[in-house]
């Protein structure tokens, strides 16, 4: 049976699911291997329409054949990983992914000797409020137990293949106490943390000491994937905790976009946030991922799931692919999601495939845990009419941005209609008369520079090796079909345009 990627985990790039067909085996290809360069397919005329619709008609849900998911056989550490998956065809030997790897490697070397520390200082009360112990300096050097290894910071643009050198590093990591998490997540979690020990301690307690020992307790490698800093609360809070973290001896690979030195740039009181920069660079090798090429876009053909054309046309291909993805299940309409004492409600839905349109997902106030939330219930998502945004939709282009990163982390199937492709579909602006440059909340800088994460994204969520290994049974079967019947990446260029 086809089993569906733990949520949060993505593996589907390097630790693939390999799925079986009658003909011959089928194994979803890492995020570097390359292949033939597709552009975003999109809908600009009535006939291309027509003929979608005849093709999905076309299309019946198949019965769903034999798979099995295994692990890669590991014989080593990642850089020997790394040379069997070069040998073997699935990753192309970048020099500058190589040399990622065998620090990685470094590391994992060390590890192999490294014994945890099973003790660590109680933690103290705190005394005056937790903002001001969240702001003061804290008496803690972040020093590590002796014999710690460095952790490392991998950063550089979207697509370069640090998150699979990441992955490939935490798989082979010979330990259980492990833990590998997207940094939205983990924030979410700690702020959930933070909050259930105020309820139960006094007001004036500190509770990231104690929060720090229990993460510490259950792991002592933490691989975070894309770490970003971008409000106050959540750059106050890992002042302290990325301090206590490393004082319990746990050890952090990270990825990022952007260089220690650029996080939380032009943030609200970014002064009491720089201890924290200079500590991940004391404890973290940091080091740049730059090959100048965008692996997502350059080795991925891109099939056609968005549609840059709001009209009735397109929504009859959406409602056609709708019906596709649901199998053809009975619709429920405004569906009330309950999580965290919160409701989001679903207007559409079946089967696991849910739908909204702009304004009901990113311009009501939703935050990244409604998102997750959302990625948990439903397998496949459709967003209709999304709109051209500028820095006057600031607000809705970062709740978008965050959305692309649920579902990118919970390997969601995502359809979308758009005012314009996903290249044009946020345009930053220079700061208003009188307004500082500097100003993060007028600059755009943050907002293009996630954006163009998105659309990474995007064009990798929109690939036909990222619809076999994901979450919906149908399409996945349907575009393994394809592949077996020997139509090659042409054949499901031409099969998806005209299904939508």
């Amino acid at each position: 049976m086809y089993r569906q990627p733990l949520f949060f985990t993505r593996r589907a790039v390097y630790k693939a699911a390999i799925i079986r067909s009658s003909t011959r085996p089928l194994v979803t290809a890492s995020a570097i291997r390359p292949l033939s360069i597709r552009n975003t397919a999109t809908v600009h005329t009535a006939s291309i329409c027509n003929k979608t619709l005849s093709a999905i008609s076309a299309i019946a849900p198949v019965t769903e054949s034999p798979a099995s998911t295994h692990s890669r056989p590991h014989n080593g550490g990642p850089i020997d990983e790394y040379a069997r998956l070069v040998k073997a065809g699935e990753f192309i030997d970048d020099s500058f992914q190589r040399t990622i790897v065998t620090k990685l490697d470094r590391l994992y070397q060390d590890l192999l000797e490294y014994t945890p520390s099973s003790t660590t200082e109680p933690p103290k009360r705190g005394v005056g409020s937790l903002w001001k112990q969240l702001l003061r300096k804290s008496k803690s050097d972040g020093a590590m137990p002796v014999g710690t290894p460095r952790g490392l910071y991998i950063y550089g643009d979207v697509g370069t293949g640090k998150t699979t050198t990441m992955d490939l590093f935490y798989d082979t990591v010979p330990t259980m106490k492990k833990r590998r998490i997207h940094f939205h997540a983990f924030m979410l979690d700690i702020h959930r943390r933070i909050n259930s020990f105020r309820c139960i301690h006094a007001s004036t307690a500190d509770p990231i000491p104690t929060i720090a020992k229990e993460l510490a307790s259950s792991v002592y490698v933490l691989c975070f994937d894309e770490f970003q800093v971008t409000d106050i609360a959540d750059a106050m809070v890992l002042r302290r905790l990325v301090t206590e973290l490393f004082r319990n001896g746990v050890i952090i690979v990270t990825t990022s976009n952007r260089h220690p030195d650029e996080l939380y740039k032009n943030g609200i009181q970014r002064e009491s946030f720089l201890p924290c920069i200079a500590l991940l660079k004391e404890r973290c090798e940091v080091v740049s991922l730059d090959s100048g090429t965008d692996y997502r876009k350059v080795a991925r053909e891109t099939e056609t799931m968005y549609f840059s054309s709001l009209s009735p046309d397109t929504n009859k291909v959406l409602h056609a692919l709708f019906a596709l993805a649901s199998g053809g299940a009975t619709l429920e309409y405004n569906l009330p999601l309950q999580f965290l004492g919160r409701t989001l409600n679903v207007p559409l839905a079946a089967d696991g495939v849910a739908r909204f349109n702009f304004v009901q997902l990113c311009k009501e106030a939703h935050s990244a845990a409604d998102y997750i939330e959302l990625a948990k219930h439903y397998h496949t998502i459709f967003l209709t009419d999304v709109p051209v945004m500028d820095m006057s939709d600031r607000n809705e282009a970062r709740r978008f941005i965050t959305l692309i990163d649920a579902l990118y982390e919970s390997h969601t199937m995502f359809f979308m209609s758009s005012e314009s492709d996903i290249y044009h579909l946020f345009k930053g602006h220079d700061a208003p008369v009188g307004a500082e440059k500097t100003d993060l909340a007028y600059s755009g800088e943050e907002e293009v520079f996630a954006f163009q994460r998105a659309v990474s994204r995007l064009v990798e969520m929109s690939s036909r090796r990222w619809i076999i290994a994901g979450r919906n049974r149908i399409l996945a079967e349907n575009a393994l079909r394809m592949e077996v019947e020997g139509g090659g990446s042409e054949h499901f260029q031409h099969q998806t345009a005209e299904s939508g």
